[in-house]
């Protein structure tokens, strides 16, 4: 006799529920942006009612930060697990180039997300309150390639030509320039080019660094 399916508990439920509408939203703000979507094709195309988005999020505009913060999470969760996958003793260079190539991989097999992204960016221009919002959730990302950059640099005792802060600023910038460029010239943007400049990059950096140490 097959056992009994755990009963959801309320706030299970709820979570599941919050969880499939984001991730339905992502994909119909992805196709129809912003202003195409609607909370109701939302909520019919994940299975709920249209009172179901509403007990969630306050609506159109909290749901679509919803989606942001989700990526954005995801997107953190990537680069932890790409640090620990490497050698403890991997210098930053090889550091930094893996961090560059699991991006260009992951907009390799998501395309959508980037697009998404650009309707953050498009959504927030309109909207300053939204922007800022936006901002702080995107600020998780760079922090999070700068927390690596500085605790390596403390690990192996070297110094860079540039803050880590903003190092981790212009390698994000980068890696979305790079992305938004792939998908109107995708012949001009090889899989490892971001790899291969960032790793020359770090190096270069490290390099001069250590010159005005000594």
């Amino acid at each position: 006799m097959a056992a009994k399916r755990k009963r959801e508990s309320r706030v299970e439920k709820q979570a599941r529920t919050r969880t499939e509408l984001i991730a339905t939203a992502a994909e119909v703000f992805a196709r129809r942006g912003y202003d195409g979507a609607s909370v109701e094709e939302i909520a019919e195309r994940a299975g709920y009612s249209h009172g179901a988005v509403y007990s969630n999020f306050e609506g159109k505009a909290d749901l679509f930060l919803a989606v942001f913060e989700d990526y954005m999470a995801e997107r953190v969760r990537e680069l932890a697990e790409t640090q620990a996958a490497l050698p403890e003793d991997a210098p930053l260079e090889q550091r930094a180039r893996a961090l560059a190539d699991q991006w260009m991989e992951r907009f390799a097999r998501d395309r959508a997300s980037v697009i998404l992204h650009m309707e953050f960016i498009a959504r927030g221009e309109r909207e300053p309150e939204l922007a800022k919002r936006f901002g702080t959730r995107s600020a998780a990302m760079r922090e999070a390639v700068a927390g690596y950059i500085s605790e390596y640099q403390r690990e192996a005792d070297v110094e860079l030509a540039m803050p880590a802060g903003d190092l981790a600023l212009v390698m994000r910038a980068l890696g979305i320039g790079l992305a938004i460029e792939s998908l109107v010239s995708p012949e001009a943007v090889r899989d490892d080019l971001y790899g291969d400049f960032t790793e020359l990059l770090v190096g270069l950096l490290r390099g001069a660094g250590a010159e005005a140490g000594s």
